[in-house]
């Protein structure tokens, strides 16, 4: 998806005057950019919503409780990483030629994108240990000390991240694995590894710890689900949508989203990183899938949050009500 041809410019901090090579957008590459701005625009927007809006209570009651507190690191590290892929994509379409993308720039994405995942997990977590209630001294531990332990695992989220998202995570990679034997040839998307087999099995190595834990806590949510439904039914209860259930559904739903969202992002964010992509439709709705998982889950997060979703109604209301003003000043 990439000029292939300006890689080896990239890696040794020159660029091609734009003289001697030109780049002429395709009608998909024009699509797959204004998608990638109008999600980059919602993703600011909800992400940035989740943020300030937590900041602000935290200045005006001076705690922030664990949930607003995964919401801001979540969003925050989310709002970097979508101007970071955007960045990515655009200069590639419009200047292919441009030396801003050197291999230091793909390790911060990728430490962004291991932020989020991180994060994520910590929210479904969060869901978990709120909802599920298992007597068991391990699990009761962990609730008990849920909101405690919350700002170290931040921390170590951060730390794990750095790690795996540097150079030295790679040459392990290629020494553990033995890279070079699939070649040397190096991947269109992303700079790194000697080809793209490192650098999947970096990511798939790196995601596989935070995605377990999701699915743990996934995991015990449905079943804990599944019992107060059979504990219903045995009680003769005939309403299926009981209030009872109803955090159960939205942690349930939360979950589910997330996972589809953030197995879509891999499959595409792979695809990208292959360089198997032809610039056509699958281009555009690769690009979309990419740019869904910081943005669009976001916007499900803002509304399924009481707090952030009466901001946001407020903030698009007086946005509303701007709009008809400077109409109106503008007829008369």
């Amino acid at each position: 998806m990439f000029n292939a041809s300006n890689e080896t410019n990239w890696q040794n901090g020159t660029s091609t005057p734009s003289g001697t090579s030109s780049t002429s957008l395709t009608p998909y590459h024009i699509l797959s950019l204004v998608i990638l701005l109008l999600e980059t625009i919602v993703g600011s927007f909800t992400n940035g919503l989740m943020v300030i809006v937590n900041l602000i209570s935290l200045l005006t009651h001076r705690k922030l409780g664990s949930c607003d507190l995964i919401l801001t690191c979540l969003g925050l590290s989310r709002f970097i990483f979508m101007w970071l892929v955007s960045y990515m994509f655009f200069i590639s379409y419009l200047a292919p030629n441009f030396s801003g993308t050197g291999s230091t720039f793909y390790y911060v994405l990728l430490f962004f994108n291991y932020l989020c995942l991180w994060f994520a997990t910590w929210l479904s977590t969060f869901y978990c240990v709120r909802i599920v209630n298992i007597q068991r001294y391990i699990f009761t531990v962990f609730k008990t000390h849920f909101d405690d332990l919350l700002p170290f695992f931040i921390l170590v989220s951060v730390v794990i991240s750095a790690s795996c998202s540097n150079s030295a995570a790679e040459s392990g990679i290629n020494q553990t694995f033995n890279m070079s034997r699939f070649g040397s040839e190096k991947n269109s998307f992303v700079e790194i590894g000697e080809n793209f087999a490192t650098y999947s099995t970096l990511c798939a190595i790196v995601s596989i710890p935070p995605f377990a834990l999701f699915c743990v806590s996934a995991g015990l949510v449905v079943h804990s689900l599944l019992r107060h439904m059979k504990k219903m039914k045995a009680q003769e209860r005939t309403g299926f949508r009981e209030p009872a259930l109803d955090a159960h559904y939205r942690a349930v739903k939360m979950m589910a989203t997330f996972f589809m969202f953030f197995f879509l992002y891999m499959i595409a964010f792979n695809l990208c990183g292959s360089g198997n992509t032809k610039e056509d439709l699958q281009s555009c709705i690769v690009i979309f899938l990419i740019g869904a998982y910081p943005s669009l889950h976001s916007v499900l997060l803002v509304n399924g949050n009481y707090k952030l979703k009466n901001t946001c109604v407020w903030i698009l209301q007086k946005g509303n009500c701007y709009q008809k003003e400077v109409i109106e000043t503008i007829r008369d």
